[in-house]
């Protein structure tokens, strides 16, 4: 058998669907929103540090 007949449902899905979509099937699915609030503030404080490396921390820091 060859590597291509052995593609499981991660493989198959992965071109299908991104993680986004995937992601609000499951809380669609199970009546799980509010999750997305925590999902939203974790991003925008991913984004806060990742600025805060950049040259628009001056920027930042003036906000705060």
């Amino acid at each position: 058998m060859s590597d291509d007949n052995k593609k499981n449902d991660f493989e198959k899905i992965d071109g299908e669907m991104n993680i986004v979509c995937e992601f609000w099937e499951f809380v669609k699915d199970n009546k799980k929103f509010w999750l997305i609030p925590i999902i939203i503030i974790l991003l925008l404080l991913g984004l806060l540090i990742m600025l805060g490396g950049t040259s628009a921390a001056p920027f930042i820091y003036t906000l705060f």
